[in-house]
């Protein structure tokens, strides 16, 4: 949405404090065409000198990228000084844009956050009307590294002394992110090395499988889990210090042995006694929590109206009249204090168990307490271990008649702790310093069971020509392959399955129908994903996304404005996809030697995708 200002007015209000060239990064694609949009309603137009030197600019920029010349924001543009980057544009019209902004044409450009980061072109001010970025289908806080990111745009080298990041108010900015992003520390940069197939195939291809784990240990992502298995090595140093007081005993294992011996007295006091008992303490206090008595709550206090078990409920429970006049149903067992305090009551059998008169009085009577009462004394008897349970016990364990058993009894439950707290530390640093290589064992298991390795983890023939396949889904195209799924498809097919595999956007939108052709082969890789989705994700497998791959493809006559007519779908989208599917489809290629008829579909398909704007960029 756009910021609560209108852009105009911002932009007026910039050029007028003199901080332009401006960034004002919006919430959404649709809140930048939208801000365009207003411009373009409005009257507002350049001095003829500034139209000319962006003409000017754009005549060199569209002498490299001719698809720039049919762009409907052309005359705005050139008519305001204002444009809109995002990723829905085109790359050639974005870098139409960049060149603006660095030669000084423009005023403002209106872009979304991923404009912040792998672009570089200069601006004295950023205006920030956002605290959140929407990621996947939520909206989530913008990080510190992010926020940097932004403001880090302001100020231009030899131009500006000083940059200025603007916050605009708007409904969509919490000025605790914003100060916390521009004022802490970024985040930590993380890894994201991850071991795939191809990886695998070509590590064994180079190296021997005993030099595979050294190799792994110098990676980045390695340096970075033993880093945090030295922080847990400190842990574990700190817990076997506090372990020391609780050494050997009788027994050399006296934790387990206590643990079990527990376990078992209190299985067979289970049998021996008829019903359950309550805690002692408990058992002690509900003798006086009758109607009318004063009680302490963790909140406040209280008078008791009922006491009662419900069906189901494993310990009893009290209705309990607040200060505020509220009543409350509470566990017996949060009542600590039991005050030496009554009230007469009038009982009543339905809610709130009293009558309305007595409640009133009550309430009255909660107001006007003291704050010191003096509390109740209760005796809490100790119940005595049944003897014919210590005497059973004592033939199965020597913890009954162990001079160390007192001990045990008390140190056993943070013992327990502190050991539990040990192993887990343990195998945490274990699955550290080993998890890249256990993974990538993982990883090699499945390529020897579906026969791209040897035993040895030598490279079978499929295995041989497998490893040129380095892109994502790389097991489901290697089993499509070897599945002869391919075989005799025409370029514009095989161009939709490649297009199908590679999108990874499940926005919704209007697309071509889909051939009878591709339908059919969709589904035969539909089925072949589901059974490796154990070993690999699935992609989407979008059968629109697929047709619209096709049509390009099969349609030499049709042009890129004609394309973009034909689905709802973004032309920087559409751009990304094909882009991406002419990656795949070179993957492809490279398979000259194993499967040349492939290779020859997909360098057919490659050269009718190469056409028009995706001619432009490499």
């Amino acid at each position: 949405m756009p910021p609560s200002i209108h852009p105009v007015d911002l932009i007026t209000t910039l050029r007028h404090k003199h901080l332009t060239p401006a960034i004002v990064f919006l919430t959404s694609r649709r809140a930048c065409d939208e801000a365009m949009q207003a411009f373009q309603r409005s009257q507002a137009t350049l001095p003829p000198q500034r139209q000319k030197n962006i003409a000017a600019v754009l005549e060199q920029v569209i002498a490299q990228y001719p698809s720039i010349a049919e762009h409907p924001l052309l005359p705005v543009v050139q008519r305001i000084g204002v444009a809109a980057h995002h990723a829905g544009h085109l790359p050639s019209w974005k870098i139409a844009i960049e060149e603006l902004m660095r030669q000084g044409c423009l005023d403002a450009v209106f872009a979304t956050t991923t404009l912040a980061a792998g672009v570089d072109f200069p601006a004295r001010t950023v205006v920030l009307t956002q605290s959140s970025v929407r990621k996947t289908r939520d909206f989530t806080d913008l990080t510190v590294g992010e926020i940097q990111q932004l403001a880090g745009r302001a100020g231009r080298r030899g131009k500006d002394q000083v940059g200025f990041a603007v916050l605009t108010p708007s409904p969509y900015i919490d000025l605790g992110v914003i100060t916390k992003g521009l004022t802490g520390q970024p985040e930590a940069i993380d890894s994201q090395f991850v071991i795939t197939y191809p990886m695998v195939l070509n590590l064994l291809k180079a190296h021997p499988l005993d030099q595979i784990q050294a190799i792994l240990a110098r990676s980045f992502a390695q340096f970075q889990l033993n880093r945090r298995a030295e922080t847990l090595e400190r842990k574990l140093d700190a817990l076997h210090v506090q372990m020391e007081p609780y050494g050997p005993r009788v027994c050399a294992d006296w934790i387990t042995q206590w643990q079990v011996f527990d376990h078992a007295r209190k299985q067979k006091a289970h049998r021996v006694q008829v019903r359950s008992h309550e805690p002692p303490e408990l058992a002690a206090r509900l003798h006086f929590l009758t109607p009318g008595r004063v009680v302490g709550l963790p909140k406040g206090r209280g008078i008791v109206l009922r006491q009662y078990r419900s069906r189901g409920q494993r310990s009893p429970m009290v209705t309990v009249l607040r200060a505020n006049g509220a009543v409350t149903e509470c566990p017996a067992g949060l009542i600590t204090p039991v005050f030496d305090r009554t009230f007469e009551v009038e009982e009543a059998p339905v809610y709130p168990w009293c009558t309305p008169h007595s409640l009133d009085e009550l309430t009255r009577q909660m107001s006007e307490l003291p704050v010191r009462i003096p509390v109740l004394p209760i005796l809490v008897q100790e119940e005595a271990e049944e003897s014919e349970i210590v005497q059973t016990l004592t033939d199965e364990f020597p913890c009954p008649t162990c001079p160390s058993r007192p001990a045990c009894h008390k140190d056993h439950a943070q013992a327990l702790r502190l050991r539990q707290e040990i192993h887990r530390h343990t195998k945490t640093i274990q699955a550290l310093h080993t998890g890249l290589w256990h993974r990538f064992q993982a990883r090699a298991e499945v390529l020897q069971q579906f026969g791209y390795l040897t035993p040895t983890c030598h490279l079978t023939e499929d295995g041989e020509w497998a490893r040129l396949i380095r892109i994502d889904h790389s097991l489901l195209i290697t089993e499509l392959i070897r599945a002869d799924a391919f075989s005799g498809v025409e370029p514009q097919i095989l161009a939709g399955v490649m297009a199908s595999i590679a999108h990874d956007d499940d926005r919704p939108g209007a697309f071509p129908r889909i051939s009878n052709g591709l339908a059919s082969l969709l589904g035969q890789v539909r089925h072949l994903a589901e059974s490796l989705a154990p070993h690999e994700d699935p992609p989407l497998l979008r059968a629109d996304v697929a047709a619209l791959t096709e049509r390009w493809v099969g349609d030499p006559a049709l042009t890129w404005i004609g394309l973009c007519r034909t689905t709802t779908m973004a032309e920087g989208d559409i751009y990304r996809l094909l882009a991406r599917t002419l990656e795949y489809l070179s993957q492809l290629h490279t398979l000259n030697a194993s499967h040349p008829g492939l290779a020859d579909t997909a360098s057919r398909a490659i050269r009718a995708l190469r056409r028009g704007v995706l001619e432009e960029l490499p």
